[in-house]
């Protein structure tokens, strides 16, 4: 049951008027004369709209148009019946609908919209501006009640109940089994936890008075999606493909009606704000699925996918980090960290340093523009706002240096795994001979109509920036091992990032 719009507010948007960042308040057709209204529910999510006996209401078809005849301020699913429209704004502001009292239909409490417009309140977040949700479970499947050893007490709590459960919300400093968000579209997520109990290798929460209901009934937390960590199973929707986390490929087919395992919800490349998560097969852990194109049996984690291809890291002092060579050595300049994102690195390797006569770990770092790089000499940088790149295509400089692994903190995305060892590091000083640049040739020859061909210009710059590194240590008599080794694993990951990481272009 998806019904949920995020409304994402481009900069073009600040033309219009101020009400457009008001939240918005469904007004379905006309306010009845002869009710007062009592106040105003914001909604969780959009779910079906009810009569007052509790049957989800079916809109009538248009003979020649075969489309549904609509109220104002609501939706409809693929059959016709009558939802709420559920729209989040960027300000996490929600729809919310007047209210002329409330009702209880086959015991459970509705909220009254006029018209004979009847909602469940175990979809209500809000009412008049207040949480009624803290402290509360709502139940998305029918649950039994347990007791402490594990036995039934012959008591079932029916979907949509909310009931109160023992305990106060945790924030967690690692996912456990269940959890949940207080916000669902962002940066970086914080997961929350209300503390389980494990009865006979089954998670539950507890309601108090030896009460328990198993957690994979719960749909809800405080008002927030209660989310699995792990594996869930999915039905496919419709006849579909599998694609990758930047869209950049169609490859497996799914077949309407085919069951599949899914572990990770990502937040997409966004070209024009959220417009839904991608899913990722547990099987296929590079392949994906639209959520439109699937039904989801328990919500899980979510990611940005920045965190599935890249790595992020930040200077230890100050706002910059200082760079290096492939020699080991200092190159008289630093990289400033971006204002409001970290610093990318896609490589981890043993340099060895002469100074110091030893190998030590470095990233190395994935620059895309020069504009990022300062003299080494200039004091306390301010953060850099993301750069611009020229109009005019230029080389880039900076793309192939390092930096200590000790003179910054990772942050998010891969966990990378040292390309080399200590030895090798060592042992890679000596020059190298025409047989170990043999590989980085036979790749710089294949790279040179690869270069011609890609719109994307950060990719691309970077790609450009591997091949010139490559031809300087074919032409180059002192070029060691190591230099070598690196220029070819560069080329090999620029090429790799070229023709995955691409995006769409767009409309």
């Amino acid at each position: 049951m998806k019904f949920f719009k995020k409304v994402g507010i481009g900069l073009t948007a600040l033309a219009l008027s101020t009400t457009l960042f008001l939240p918005y308040t469904a007004n379905p057709q006309t306010v009845e004369a002869a009710q007062k209204i009592k106040g105003k529910v914001t909604l969780l999510e959009s779910d079906y709209v009810y009569n007052p006996s509790g049957h989800k209401i079916k809109l009538k078809q248009n003979r020649g148009t075969h489309s549904y005849n609509i109220p104002n301020g609501f939706s409809a699913d693929p059959k016709g019946y009558l939802t709420t429209e559920m729209i989040v704004y960027d300000d996490d502001s929600r729809t919310s609908y007047p209210y002329y009292g409330t009702k209880k239909i086959n015991g459970q409490k509705f909220y009254y919209l006029g018209h004979n417009y009847y909602i469940n309140s175990a979809n209500v977040l809000k009412v008049n501006g207040r949480n009624i949700t803290q402290g509360k479970l709502t139940i998305k499947h029918d649950a039994l009640i347990y007791t402490k050893t594990g036995k039934t007490t012959g008591k079932k709590l029916r979907a949509n109940t909310v009931v109160k459960y023992q305990g106060k919300a945790k924030t967690a400093t690692k996912t456990p089994k269940y959890f949940y968000y207080l916000k669902d579209v962002a940066r970086y997520f914080q997961p929350k936890y209300v503390s389980t109990h494990k009865i006979k290798g089954k998670y539950f929460y507890s309601l108090g008075h030896n009460s328990y209901i198993k957690a994979a009934n719960v749909g809800y937390i405080n008002g927030h999606i209660a989310r699995y960590n792990g594996v869930s199973s999915a039905t496919v929707l419709k006849n579909t493909a599998s694609i990758t986390v930047n869209y950049s490929a169609v490859k497996r087919k799914l077949k309407k009606g085919q069951k599949i395992k899914l572990d990770l919800t990502v937040i997409p490349y966004q070209n024009d704000g959220f417009e839904g998560y991608l899913y990722r097969l547990h099987d296929y852990p590079d392949e994906y699925v639209d959520e439109n194109d699937v039904k989801l049996k328990k919500n899980l984690p979510i990611i940005d996918y920045r965190d599935l291809v890249y790595t992020y890291v930040t200077p230890v002092t100050d706002n910059s980090a200082e760079l290096y060579d492939t020699a080991g050595k200092t190159i008289g300049k630093r990289i400033i960290k971006p204002q409001y994102s970290n610093l990318k690195v896609d490589g981890l390797m043993y340099l060895w340093v002469p100074e110091e006569n030893k190998a030590e770990l470095f990233y190395h770092c994935l620059n895309y523009s020069d504009a990022s790089v300062i003299d080494a000499n200039q004091p306390n940088p301010v953060p850099n706002s993301e750069p611009t790149y020229p109009a005019k295509k230029q080389a880039l400089i900076y793309g192939n240096n390092f930096i200590k692994v000790n003179d910054v903190r990772y942050i998010s995305g891969l966990k990378l795994k040292a390309l080399n060892t200590i030895a090798q590091a060592e042992n890679g000083q000596k020059i190298a001979t025409g047989a170990d640049k043999q590989e980085l040739l036979t790749l710089f020859n294949e790279g040179k109509d690869l270069a011609q061909n890609s719109a994307y210009h950060d990719l691309m710059s970077n790609y450009d920036c591997a091949l010139r590194n490559a031809s300087a240590m074919l032409r180059s008599d002192k070029a060691t091992v190591t230099q070598v080794d690196e220029a070819v694993w560069y080329v090999k990951t620029a090429k790799k990032q070229l023709t995955t990481m691409s995006t769409p272009p767009g409309d």
